[in-house]
Formats: structure tokens, sequence, C-alpha cells
């Protein structure tokens, strides 16, 4: 099974050296920047291409690394390249698109699938790395997913399969997981900046338990990691963080009462009882 790249940037050539460090091929990578071709080509023992024709006729399955705005250009070209037979498996790592963007090509016959890493790539080598202890989502076409299965089984990644209407969902999941949480936290050390900590001291003091209720979490779960007053019911000092934050920063007010509400609401009837749960939702409002 050869595999070849549309596209070089960090996803590509990553995952390019990741495939090569478990024993697959690569045919090599076609980017509209040479420079970026020659990089991951040479990263992975690769060959450079210069048109779709040659890259998918040294490939059996294709992976579309660029950006999701580039992808219809290139299923754009594809079409119009008409080369893509039975014996290809054309794949994109998109988070939020499906494989109907695929459909223009689905009278080829060819294996179709999405394969989304479920991490963030920083630079390649790290990225590779880490694609180690990657799960990855995946959905498509019968075809395509034996072939994508087939590489994972190599690789030894886990992996699940959802529904291509359940992509936009899951996607979004993603992004509050990761994006979000880089948001919330910069919140927090906001809040920490207005109490005269140093910039840096709060990164140092505050990841220590940042990372704890991360291991909790995983450990326990969601529910069981909570701590804090909504868990135990305190009232008094829900009522004097609100305070605080209107008098102080009434910008995030809004913020802290939305995760609130979304907090009570996870642990009703789990960690605390009805009464608990209505007193602090009337507080939080």
């Amino acid at each position: 099974m050869k595999i070849g790249f549309i596209g070089a940037g960090k996803v590509g050539t990553a995952m390019g050296i990741f495939f090569t460090q478990n024993s697959l091929t690569l045919s090599g990578y076609l980017s509209r920047s040479e420079t970026s071709s020659q990089c991951a080509a040479k990263a992975t023992d690769s060959a450079i291409f210069f048109d779709l024709p040659s890259l998918i006729t040294a490939s059996e399955v294709i992976f579309i690394t660029t950006g999701d705005d580039q992808i219809p250009a290139v299923i754009n070209q594809l079409v119009q390249a008409a080369c893509l037979t039975e014996r290809h498996t054309l794949v994109h790592t998109s988070g939020a698109l499906s494989t109907d963007l695929f459909d223009p090509l689905s009278a080829s016959g060819c294996g179709l699938c999405s394969l989304h890493p479920i991490m963030s790539f920083s630079d390649p080598l790290t990225a590779a790395k880490n694609l180690k202890q990657t799960v990855f989502t995946l959905e498509g076409n019968d075809k395509g997913l034996a072939a994508v299965q087939k590489i994972l089984k190599l690789t030894g990644n886990p992996y699940s399969v959802i529904d291509k209407g359940d992509k936009v969902l899951y996607h979004a999941a993603a992004c509050i997981l990761s994006n979000y949480l880089v948001t919330l936290i910069d919140s927090g050390f906001l809040l920490l900046k207005n109490t005269g900590i140093a910039d840096d001291e709060i990164t140092r003091a505050f990841m220590p338990l940042m990372t704890a209720t991360l291991r909790n979490i995983e450990k326990s779960g969601t529910v069981n990691a909570l701590t804090g007053p909504l868990v135990r019911g305190d009232e008094n000092t829900i009522a004097k963080h609100t305070e605080a934050i209107k008098t102080q920063t009434p910008e995030f007010l809004a913020l802290y009462q939305t995760m609130g509400l979304a907090t009570i609401e996870m642990i009703k009837d789990k960690r605390i009882d009805g009464d608990t749960y209505d007193h602090l939702k009337n507080r939080l409002k």
C-alpha cells in the first residue's frame, strides 16, 4: 500500500513521518509550495510530485491534508483529472467536514473516508511523536473505512467510527475541549491578574491545579472529579464570587454564571439534591 499526500503542511508532514516510522510506504507529496513538498519528502524519504495524475498513479491511498477551505478545489481538480479508480482510496483529515464532500467522485468507485486525529499539531516532529498516543475518528464508505482501518491496525492506533451526519457536532465538541479550554483558562488568568499576581507567577502557581484536575477527570470522570463550592452547595461563597466579579471585573460575570449553571446541571441528582440545585440556580441567576 503506497500512500500519497496532497498538502505538505504540518498535518501532512507529521502523518507522513508517523506512517514511515510504522513501516508504511509513502509515494510522496504534491503541494502548492514546492519548498513544502521538498521538506516533507526529505523527512519521509519519498518523492515530490508536480501534478495530480502522477501522484495518483503512484499511490493507492491519497490523503488530502490541506486546509478545509482548499479541499473543494482539490476535489474539483480530481474530477477534472478523472484519474481515480476502484483501486484508490481518498481520505481527508478535516475534523468538521464529512465525506459528503467527495460526492462528485463517487462514480469512480474508489474508497472514501475522513480520518481525524484527536490532537493538535505543532511542529511536524513533535506531532509525529504525539500521533503514537492519538485516537482517530473515522467515517466513510465500506471500502474507504477498510483501507484506513488497515493503516491504523499497522500503526496500532485506536479509533471510533461515527456517522457522517454527526461530524459537525463531533468537531464542535472537540473545539470546546481544546480551543475553548484555552479561552476558559485565559479568563481565569485575567481575573488573577486583577489581584496583582504577576503573569509568570500565575502560570507557575496554577498549572499544577489544572493538571491535577485533568488527571482526576481521566481517573474518575467529570462528575466525580468536580470539587469546589458548587458541589458543596456553598451558596454564600457563590454569592461572594458573583458580587466580587460584578464589582471588579463585570465583563466576566456572564461567563461565571453560565459555567456555574452548566456545572449544577452536570451534578444535579448525582452530587447535589434537588433543593440544593434550586438554591444554587437562583443564586447564580
